[in-house]
């Protein structure tokens, strides 16, 4: 099994720094979450979530939503953006 490369944008890096920081009481939820997160990016991202553009798809592992871009010929799953779930 070929696997994926996951990387995050520094402003979606940030971005879980400071949900983390600002969560104290799922602070272990949101580490859980990313975890998972990269888990399942490196084994098939084109199965996740659904399509939020022709580009970029979105998936949730709570208490996170992550918005991705794939590239297969890279091998490449790259976190754009994400947010606590629900909002």
């Amino acid at each position: 099994m070929k696997f994926f490369t996951v990387t995050w944008d520094d402003d979606a890096h940030d971005e879980l720094a400071r949900l983390w920081t600002k969560n104290p009481r799922i602070r272990q939820e949101i580490t859980n979450a990313s975890d998972e997160i990269d888990r399942l990016l490196a084994i098939d991202p084109l199965s996740l979530g659904e399509a939020s553009s022709p580009r970029t798809r979105e998936f949730v592992v709570p208490p996170l939503k992550v918005l991705y871009f794939v590239s297969e010929a890279d091998r490449i799953a790259r976190v754009l953006y994400v947010k606590l779930w629900p909002d």
